[in-house]
């Protein structure tokens, strides 16, 4: 059989949701959501996960309290443009409108089915009888109530914080990246 060759990436913010601002719980997960759909670059929403299934690949991100992880892998002679795909995502993401009130009911939806996880259950527990006042305290994963978006000015707000959030947040001395791959160790920092 051929060996098979990949590249792997991934790329940790030093801030989850403990960096939320109190009034809109799970802005940093739905931050994660939203650095999917679209960059300056490369501006289709779905033009990230559409290059990776077409090329082996797959993705993945999430959130704690403190992190937030974005991961994937694909087929190693198609990774240059992976690499740059992903990139963007902390360059220059869209954070578009219509994306915006798309993705908060992706993630109220998400919420809705952890609500019954025993594990999801259990750390809900812990978060009740914590200090009220602690982070480990919040409400981490948002939902539509939380991120509210049904009306204009909602919508308007939620984007306002959703980029300051990314600004302050997503810059290079909060990041750390791995990349592993076939490929030479000049190669891939030059791509980095």
């Amino acid at each position: 059989s051929i060996p098979i060759s990949i590249l792997s990436a991934a790329a940790t913010v030093n801030a989850g949701a403990s960096a939320d601002p109190s009034s809109l719980s799970g802005l940093a997960h739905f931050c994660e959501h939203m650095c999917f759909l679209g960059s300056d670059k490369y501006p289709g929403e779905n033009e990230y996960k559409q290059y990776l299934a077409q090329h082996g690949g797959r993705s993945n991100a999430s959130t704690s309290l403190h992190l937030t992880t974005y991961k994937f892998e694909v087929l190693a002679e198609h990774a240059e443009q992976a690499v740059d795909i992903f990139s963007h995502f902390f360059v220059a993401p869209l954070f578009t409108h219509s994306g915006t009130g798309r993705e908060v009911n992706a993630v109220d939806s998400e919420n809705s089915k952890n609500l019954t996880a025993d594990g999801r259950r259990r750390l809900q527990v812990l978060k009740d009888i914590a200090d009220q006042d602690h982070y480990f305290s919040k409400f981490t994963t948002g939902n539509s109530t939380t991120l509210p978006t049904s009306e204009t000015d909602q919508l308007e707000a939620v984007r306002d914080a959703l980029l300051a959030f990314h600004r302050k947040h997503y810059r290079p001395e909060n990041l750390t990246v791995v990349v592993a791959g076939p490929q030479s160790l000049d190669q891939l920092q030059e791509w980095t």
